[in-house]
């Protein structure tokens, strides 16, 4: 079984300690389900994890689960610098019957064979030992300096064909997202990008994990729900025009700081000010011009959504 759909990868919110706000996270992520997500893609790039101990997510994890959030619904960034951890994290998502991990490559070490990578998703799949388990793997080479190629995801597949059963692809390139859809029929390809999402599930990509959901999930899980559906083309035409602009704002600056502006301004309170350094929040962000741009985006967004 496949994963397949809109995910939202989720930002995290911070005390003033840094230490991660639960209580807004749990409402933030119960919001995001309601406005149409399939999934929360937590604790992946967006969120800050890498910035996070392993201990205090699964800690984090643990509290949303007991305060009633499904854990069907979690779809937690597991893959760490260290093997180990990366295999305790990811059992602990087994055990707490989660929809699957997204798995990024161990990125410290640059340049590994491709028999060092089968090896080291083996290790993992493996030792955590559910052979029902999913695994998304997270192909982001810009930013992890290791990419996942073909001949890698064959090889996991021959090995593990019920467990690696998809790829968020970050890379921006549709022509790779082209070449996996293609080449491996019964695996699913998500769209890391708002922009190429259309595009992708018109090629037969199973649905997109993006960052700017946070900020548009109802808009980016209709496009998801309608691109294939050839009756609604010219309005998810117009909700794709919608999206890459939302998007071309969120990122021409630092994304996650502009996002969690937005929702400061949104939610009227301060719960969303915090960042991790070396990350710093937006100086002055209510009267930036690409926010105020972005929420004028979002007033449209409601009424494209809500009329069709």
């Amino acid at each position: 079984m496949m994963i397949t759909g809109t995910f939202c990868a989720s930002l995290t919110p911070f005390n003033d300690d840094l230490s991660i706000n639960n209580e807004v996270l749990f409402d933030h992520c119960k919001e995001i389900i309601n406005k149409g997500a399939d999934k929360i893609a937590i604790f992946g790039t967006t969120g800050e994890a890498n910035l996070i101990s392993s201990n205090t997510k699964m800690n984090t994890l643990e509290v949303l689960i007991q305060k009633g959030f499904d854990s069907s619904n979690l779809l937690p960034g597991t893959g760490l610098v260290s093997l180990k951890e990366t295999i305790v994290f990811s059992k602990f998502a087994s055990d707490n019957n989660m929809a699957g991990v997204l798995l990024l490559p161990s990125y410290y070490y640059k340049n590994p064979t491709d028999e060092g990578l089968i090896d080291y998703f083996s290790r993992i799949v493996e030792e955590v030992g559910n052979t029902d388990f999913k695994y998304l793997l997270y192909h982001i080479p810009q930013i992890s300096g290791v990419g996942i190629n073909l001949s890698v995801i064959e090889n996991l597949l021959k090995r593990y064909p019920k467990n690696i059963v998809g790829i968020k692809d970050s890379s921006n390139d549709l022509e790779n997202m082209k070449k996996m859809i293609t080449t491996f029929p019964n695996f699913s390809v998500l769209s890391g990008s708002d922009s190429l999402t259309m595009e992708v599930m018109r090629l037969g990509g199973g649905g997109a994990i993006t960052a700017t959901a946070n900020l548009s999930v109802s808009l980016l899980s209709k496009i998801v729900k309608y691109a294939k559906d050839s009756s609604k083309d010219e309005i998810v035409k117009k909700m794709h025009i919608l999206q890459d602009q939302i998007r071309k704002l969120v990122f021409s600056q630092e994304q996650i700081s502009f996002m969690k502006a937005v929702l400061n301004i949104l939610n009227q309170s301060n719960h969303w000010t915090n960042i991790m350094p070396p990350l710093k929040p937006l100086k002055d962000f209510k009267n930036n011009q690409n926010i105020s741009k972005v929420l004028g985006l979002l007033e449209e967004m409601k009424n494209l959504t809500n009329n069709s």
